[in-house]
């Protein structure tokens, strides 16, 4: 997914600049202003590039009080996504679809991150190279 078509899906208030080369980060809080009507309810989100390709969302969510517990917040996750429950382990959720994976926690505010983890391999790789050059 490019930055154009994941502003598409977002909303056009995310203001989503991403160069196409190499890996980019885009990064927005609701911390001062609300969220557009496209993700009511988020905090923060994280959109994670590489090659002007989209690999990895990362979406904080407010508290809420039927999320006390890491249980309640991936049980309504996973009924309203229709996804298959996750694992819980170490107070983390994890489900891993092959290519893809979906993690969640609750260390701050309940967060979920979906990921590709063919690509995700690929950054790690390119990083561990360029941490070796320095």
């Amino acid at each position: 997914m490019s930055p154009e078509q994941a502003r598409g899906v977002f909303g056009k208030d995310l203001k989503v600049k991403v160069k196409k080369e190499g890996q980019r980060t885009f990064f927005q809080n609701f911390i001062k202003k609300p969220a557009p009507n496209s993700l009511s309810g988020v905090r923060a989100i994280y959109l994670r590039f590489f090659d002007g390709g989209l690999y990895q969302i990362e979406i904080f969510y407010e508290n809420r009080s039927d999320w006390q517990t890491l249980e309640n917040f991936i049980g309504d996750f996973s009924a309203r996504t229709n996804l298959t429950a996750m694992k819980i382990e170490n107070d983390k959720a994890e489900i891993n679809c092959g290519e893809f994976s979906i993690a969640a926690d609750k260390v701050l505010n309940p967060r979920i991150e979906l990921t590709n983890e063919t690509i995700r391999a690929q950054v790690e790789e390119i990083r561990e190279r360029e941490n070796k050059k320095n």
